[in-house]
């Protein structure tokens, strides 16, 4: 086997039946794919809103100029219920860069570490 074949895999290669997809899932990044897996095995079912985004639409929603939704890069979800510890989770994945809550819904992407 080629060195390529021992890259492990982190995350699922099928979304579980608890994410629901409320917009598109081919450009989410494996590495977000597999927190949203965690972050449903460990609070419940998560329903994602918004990833992929062209600039019109960003605009509309009032996202940053340089969004990673622009770039693929980001995801926009809740969780039923909405139960606590999440923020607190999503600051230990490694995966993650930048995270936020927004009054019902968490933002998750791949730049540097940062929140605001």
């Amino acid at each position: 086997l080629s060195g390529c074949a021992r890259i492990p895999i982190h995350g699922p290669i099928i979304a579980p039946p608890n994410i629901q997809w409320n917009d598109t899932k081919w450009c989410v990044p494996w590495k977000l794919r597999g927190v949203l897996h965690r972050v449903s095995r460990k609070f419940g079912k998560v329903i994602v809103h918004s990833t992929k985004r062209h600039p019109f639409e960003n605009r509309r929603k009032g996202g940053a100029s340089k969004s990673y939704h622009l770039k693929c890069q980001a995801v926009d979800f809740s969780v039923v219920g909405r139960p606590n510890g999440v923020t607190r989770y999503l600051k230990k994945q490694r995966a993650v860069g930048g995270y936020k809550y927004y009054g019902g819904h968490y933002h998750i992407d791949t730049g540097p570490r940062r929140t605001w």
